[in-house]
Protein backbone atom coordinates (compact mmCIF):
# COMPACT_ATOMS: atom_id res chain seq x y z
CA UNK A 1 0.00 0.00 0.00
CA UNK A 2 1.43 3.30 -1.55
CA UNK A 3 1.10 6.36 0.90
CA UNK A 4 -1.58 7.90 -0.87
CA UNK A 5 -3.87 4.93 -0.26
CA UNK A 6 -2.82 4.82 3.45
CA UNK A 7 -4.42 8.25 3.85
CA UNK A 8 -7.17 7.30 1.43
CA UNK A 9 -7.63 3.93 3.91
CA UNK A 10 -7.80 5.51 6.72
CA UNK A 11 -10.37 8.62 5.82
CA UNK A 12 -12.52 6.11 4.72
CA UNK A 13 -12.72 3.78 7.56
CA UNK A 14 -13.58 7.05 9.71
CA UNK A 15 -10.35 7.18 11.13
CA UNK A 16 -10.10 10.99 10.87
CA UNK A 17 -13.47 13.66 10.45
CA UNK A 18 -12.81 15.04 7.91
CA UNK A 19 -15.36 15.26 5.03
CA UNK A 20 -16.39 11.58 6.38
CA UNK A 21 -17.60 13.03 9.66
CA UNK A 22 -21.49 14.04 10.14
CA UNK A 23 -20.83 16.17 13.17
CA UNK A 24 -18.43 18.59 14.96
CA UNK A 25 -17.22 15.87 17.73
CA UNK A 26 -14.37 17.75 19.31
CA UNK A 27 -16.04 21.55 19.61
CA UNK A 28 -13.35 24.24 17.85
CA UNK A 29 -15.02 25.94 15.37
CA UNK A 30 -15.75 24.09 12.00
CA UNK A 31 -13.79 25.19 9.21
CA UNK A 32 -14.31 24.91 5.76
CA UNK A 33 -11.50 22.72 4.59
CA UNK A 34 -10.96 24.34 1.22
CA UNK A 35 -10.13 28.00 2.54
CA UNK A 36 -7.17 29.22 4.13
CA UNK A 37 -7.36 28.87 7.62
CA UNK A 38 -6.99 31.60 10.73
CA UNK A 39 -6.49 31.78 14.51
CA UNK A 40 -9.97 31.00 15.11
CA UNK A 41 -9.51 27.88 12.87
CA UNK A 42 -7.02 26.32 15.23
CA UNK A 43 -4.56 25.15 12.98
CA UNK A 44 -1.71 22.47 13.11
CA UNK A 45 0.69 21.44 10.50
CA UNK A 46 1.39 18.04 10.94
CA UNK A 47 4.94 17.03 9.81
CA UNK A 48 7.01 14.03 9.73
CA UNK A 49 10.53 13.63 8.27
CA UNK A 50 12.50 9.86 7.52
CA UNK A 51 16.25 10.74 7.91
CA UNK A 52 19.38 8.99 7.60
CA UNK A 53 19.98 9.26 11.70
CA UNK A 54 19.04 11.67 14.39
CA UNK A 55 22.30 13.23 14.32
CA UNK A 56 21.28 17.14 12.80
CA UNK A 57 25.11 17.47 12.18
CA UNK A 58 26.36 14.16 10.04
CA UNK A 59 22.55 12.85 9.02
CA UNK A 60 20.52 13.83 6.32
CA UNK A 61 16.21 14.41 5.08
CA UNK A 62 15.02 11.24 3.49
CA UNK A 63 11.57 12.39 3.51
CA UNK A 64 9.31 14.94 4.29
CA UNK A 65 5.06 14.98 4.50
CA UNK A 66 3.11 17.35 5.46
CA UNK A 67 -0.67 17.83 6.01
CA UNK A 68 -2.59 19.98 7.54
CA UNK A 69 -5.91 20.29 9.57
CA UNK A 70 -7.89 22.71 11.69
CA UNK A 71 -8.97 22.46 15.24
CA UNK A 72 -11.04 19.74 14.49
CA UNK A 73 -8.40 17.69 12.72
CA UNK A 74 -10.51 18.31 9.91
CA UNK A 75 -7.59 17.72 6.83
CA UNK A 76 -7.71 20.60 4.79
CA UNK A 77 -6.25 18.63 2.07
CA UNK A 78 -6.07 15.43 1.62
CA UNK A 79 -3.32 15.34 -0.70
CA UNK A 80 -0.53 16.98 1.31
CA UNK A 81 2.52 17.43 0.31
CA UNK A 82 5.43 14.54 0.63
CA UNK A 83 8.76 14.45 -1.25
CA UNK A 84 11.36 11.39 -1.50
CA UNK A 85 14.68 13.12 -1.44
CA UNK A 86 17.42 11.70 -3.78
CA UNK A 87 20.46 10.62 -1.73
CA UNK A 88 23.40 8.84 -2.47
CA UNK A 89 23.89 5.16 -1.80
CA UNK A 90 27.47 6.28 0.62
CA UNK A 91 25.13 8.21 3.23
CA UNK A 92 21.95 5.17 2.96
CA UNK A 93 25.29 2.48 3.50
CA UNK A 94 26.48 4.74 6.68
CA UNK A 95 23.06 4.48 8.42
CA UNK A 96 22.66 2.57 11.57
CA UNK A 97 21.14 -0.71 12.09
CA UNK A 98 17.48 0.64 13.14
CA UNK A 99 17.44 2.94 9.77
CA UNK A 100 18.89 0.29 7.47
CA UNK A 101 16.28 -2.18 8.92
CA UNK A 102 13.50 0.50 8.69
CA UNK A 103 14.19 2.15 5.66
CA UNK A 104 15.25 -1.01 3.57
CA UNK A 105 11.89 -2.57 4.77
CA UNK A 106 9.77 0.24 3.80
CA UNK A 107 10.98 0.80 0.54
CA UNK A 108 12.30 4.65 1.24
CA UNK A 109 15.74 3.23 0.39
CA UNK A 110 14.99 2.12 -2.98
CA UNK A 111 12.87 5.59 -3.36
CA UNK A 112 15.62 8.11 -2.44
CA UNK A 113 18.27 6.60 -4.62
CA UNK A 114 15.76 6.66 -7.44
CA UNK A 115 14.40 10.31 -6.78
CA UNK A 116 14.53 12.89 -9.13
CA UNK A 117 14.04 15.30 -6.18
CA UNK A 118 16.80 17.10 -4.40
CA UNK A 119 16.99 19.63 -1.47
CA UNK A 120 15.24 22.13 -3.82
CA UNK A 121 11.55 20.81 -3.53
CA UNK A 122 12.13 22.09 -0.12
CA UNK A 123 10.47 25.28 -0.90
CA UNK A 124 7.60 23.99 -1.71
CA UNK A 125 6.88 23.45 1.90
CA UNK A 126 6.69 26.54 2.57
CA UNK A 127 4.82 27.73 -0.07
CA UNK A 128 2.23 24.89 0.60
CA UNK A 129 1.84 26.03 4.45
CA UNK A 130 1.43 29.87 3.65
CA UNK A 131 -1.08 28.78 1.52
CA UNK A 132 -3.07 27.29 3.60
CA UNK A 133 -2.19 29.50 6.79
CA UNK A 134 -1.26 32.59 5.77
CA UNK A 135 -0.72 34.79 9.21
CA UNK A 136 2.72 34.04 10.43
CA UNK A 137 2.61 32.32 13.97
CA UNK A 138 -0.92 30.63 13.51
CA UNK A 139 -0.56 27.48 13.40
CA UNK A 140 1.37 25.17 15.92
CA UNK A 141 3.65 22.32 14.51
CA UNK A 142 2.28 18.83 15.25
CA UNK A 143 3.24 14.98 14.99
CA UNK A 144 4.93 12.18 16.84
CA UNK A 145 8.18 13.28 18.82
CA UNK A 146 8.12 16.36 16.62
CA UNK A 147 10.87 17.87 18.54
CA UNK A 148 13.49 15.75 16.65
CA UNK A 149 11.63 16.90 13.47
CA UNK A 150 11.78 20.44 14.66
CA UNK A 151 15.49 20.36 15.01
CA UNK A 152 16.21 19.28 11.58
CA UNK A 153 13.43 21.71 10.02
CA UNK A 154 15.42 24.61 11.88
CA UNK A 155 18.48 23.41 9.60
CA UNK A 156 16.73 22.94 6.37
CA UNK A 157 13.60 25.09 6.55
CA UNK A 158 14.33 28.01 9.25
CA UNK A 159 12.08 30.03 7.44
CA UNK A 160 9.05 27.21 7.68
CA UNK A 161 9.83 27.05 10.94
CA UNK A 162 10.03 30.79 11.59
CA UNK A 163 6.21 30.95 10.63
CA UNK A 164 4.81 28.88 12.51
CA UNK A 165 3.79 29.29 16.55
CA UNK A 166 6.61 28.37 19.18
CA UNK A 167 4.30 25.98 20.65
CA UNK A 168 4.20 22.07 19.11
CA UNK A 169 1.43 19.44 19.59
CA UNK A 170 3.69 16.39 20.41
CA UNK A 171 1.35 12.83 19.78
CA UNK A 172 3.87 11.57 21.82
CA UNK A 173 2.92 13.08 25.18
CA UNK A 174 -0.77 12.81 24.63
CA UNK A 175 -0.15 8.93 24.56
CA UNK A 176 1.88 9.13 27.73
CA UNK A 177 -0.59 10.96 29.83
CA UNK A 178 -3.68 8.83 28.25
CA UNK A 179 -1.58 5.99 29.11
CA UNK A 180 -0.93 6.77 32.41
CA UNK A 181 -4.49 8.48 33.75
CA UNK A 182 -6.36 6.78 31.05
CA UNK A 183 -5.60 3.50 30.46
CA UNK A 184 -8.76 1.50 29.27
CA UNK A 185 -8.81 4.59 27.04
CA UNK A 186 -5.46 4.20 25.23
CA UNK A 187 -5.65 1.05 25.03
CA UNK A 188 -9.22 0.40 23.45
CA UNK A 189 -8.50 0.26 19.26
CA UNK A 190 -10.61 1.56 16.43
CA UNK A 191 -13.55 -0.32 14.82
CA UNK A 192 -12.18 -2.34 11.87
CA UNK A 193 -9.49 -4.29 10.70
CA UNK A 194 -6.18 -2.44 11.71
CA UNK A 195 -4.20 -1.17 8.87
CA UNK A 196 -0.70 -2.52 8.62
CA UNK A 197 1.78 0.53 7.62
CA UNK A 198 5.27 1.27 6.32
CA UNK A 199 7.67 3.63 8.21
CA UNK A 200 6.97 6.02 5.69
CA UNK A 201 6.21 10.07 6.30
CA UNK A 202 2.93 10.17 4.84
CA UNK A 203 1.42 7.04 6.88
CA UNK A 204 2.83 8.00 10.02
CA UNK A 205 1.37 11.31 10.04
CA UNK A 206 -2.36 9.81 9.28
CA UNK A 207 -1.96 7.39 12.38
CA UNK A 208 -0.94 10.20 14.25
CA UNK A 209 -4.29 12.34 13.71
CA UNK A 210 -5.87 9.33 13.83
CA UNK A 211 -4.64 8.00 17.34
CA UNK A 212 -5.30 12.07 18.92
CA UNK A 213 -8.78 12.07 17.31
CA UNK A 214 -10.02 9.26 18.58
CA UNK A 215 -8.48 9.37 21.96
CA UNK A 216 -10.06 12.92 22.12
CA UNK A 217 -13.14 11.22 21.36
CA UNK A 218 -13.01 8.53 24.35
CA UNK A 219 -12.17 11.30 26.64
CA UNK A 220 -15.05 13.77 26.20
CA UNK A 221 -18.72 13.95 27.68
Amino acid sequence: MDNNALARALLERGAFPGKYASTNTLGAESSDNKRPLWFGDGPMVWIDCEMTGLNPKKDRLLEIAVLITDGNLDIVDEEGISFTIKTDKEHLDNMDEWCVRQHGESGLTAACLESPYDLACLAKYFAYVQRWVPKQGTAVLAGSSVHFDKVFLSLYMPELIKHLHYRIVDVSTIKELCRRWFPLASQQRTNGPPIVTKHRSVSLLCLSISCVYHLALRRLP
